[in-house]
């Protein structure tokens, strides 16, 4: 997210819609991470209520994944930085796997590595196509989409503890770049989808721009996704899972999850841009600090679904109150301890460099 960087976080920390923005990213991302700790079940759900917290879970990553690319190409980072910002990203990516035993090994890729990875790459990449006047985005997603029909298995199975693998360093590599939980192929798409808002050059108040191609985009993907929900429904199969044979899959990320969650991302960033929802900018303004610490109670509590025999509502109920006591957690955080977190850290050790 747009907290990469120096200069990104002195353009954006007026903009309430960007901050707003974060704080929802990373409140999704805690609600999925919640619901993965406090799953009743070991079946496959196809209530009404699992395809909601799937739907907007399933958005928590694509939202943060495009906002980190639309601060890190806005960036004026030397290569000195970049390198030291994408070290701090991996350093961090290891101590979350390590306060999640329960979840990850203590050398598991995940959506922190790759953004260690879009640091190095992204702003080089996306300059460099836009010199060439190449649409990056356009061109990276069709070449990723044929290889993804064309060659499934480059990007693994949906068996967890396959992704989550940190076996050897081949594994360790594979997981990094193709067959992890969030490998560069094929979530560099997000990553586009954010630098090509950027590049938009676009007005403060209005980051996303309301053309007639975004609108266009917003009207297709609706379209498809209601398409292949009517389809699933009338095939008695499932539309979305993160791991089962289901029409939008995110272990792997295919084709179909990728157009329904480039959907949602432009549909979330339209609305928030449209009404700001000023409530969420502190959250927003501490995203990589509420990232970081959210684990650790989730760690401490991840048997109470089977202690307490919780059923289906209950989770439900502990995961959304868990996801939105962060709201006045951050707040309050700001309030008392305004430069007591992960933010300011690494802004001033970038400082330093």
């Amino acid at each position: 997210m747009s907290w990469g960087t120096d200069d990104t976080m002195s353009q954006t920390k007026h903009i309430t819609h960007i901050d707003s923005l974060r704080g929802a990213a990373v409140l999704l991302m805690v609600m999925v991470h919640a619901a993965a700790t406090w799953n009743p079940f070991q079946v496959t759900q196809m209530s009404l209520l699992a395809y909601i917290v799937s739907g907007l879970g399933g958005l928590a990553a694509p939202l943060f994944v495009t906002l980190f690319g639309w601060g890190i190409v806005r960036s004026q980072l030397t290569m000195k930085a970049r390198i030291f910002q994408a070290l701090f990203l991996f350093t961090a990516q290891i101590l979350v796997n390590i306060t999640s035993p329960h979840l990850f090994n203590p050398f598991t890729p995940g959506v922190l590595s790759l953004m260690g990875l879009l640091t190095l790459i992204l702003p080089l990449f996306a300059t460099r196509m836009k010199a060439l006047n190449i649409q990056p985005l356009a061109i990276t997603t069709t070449l990723i989409f044929t290889i993804q029909v064309l060659f499934p298995e480059i990007q693994g199975v949906g068996d967890w503890s396959d992704r989550v693998s940190d076996d050897s360093v081949y594994v360790i590599g594979s997981n990094l770049f193709f067959t992890g939980t969030y490998p560069l192929f094929p979530w560099i798409v997000f990553a586009l989808l954010g630098a090509t808002i950027s590049l938009a050059n676009s007005e403060p108040n209005q980051t996303l721009q309301q053309n007639r191609f975004t609108k266009s985009a917003l009207i297709a993907g609706l379209v498809f996704c209601l398409a292949t929900f009517v389809y699933s429904n009338i095939e008695n199969a499932l539309w979305a899972h993160p791991t089962e044979d289901a029409y939008l899959t995110f272990f792997p990320a295919n084709p179909a999850f990728i157009l329904a969650a480039t959907t949602g991302v432009l549909l979330i960033w339209t609305f928030i841009q449209r009404y700001e929802l000023p409530f969420l900018s502190s959250t927003g303004q501490i995203s990589l600090t509420i990232y970081l610490v959210h684990f650790i109670p989730l760690s401490l509590m991840n048997d109470f679904e089977t202690i307490h025999q919780w059923g289906l509502e209950t989770s439900a109920v502990a995961v959304l109150l868990y996801t939105l006591a962060w709201i006045p957690v951050s707040a309050l955080w700001l309030k008392q301890w305004p430069h007591v977190n992960f933010e300011t850290i690494l802004k001033r050790i970038r400082k330093s460099l």
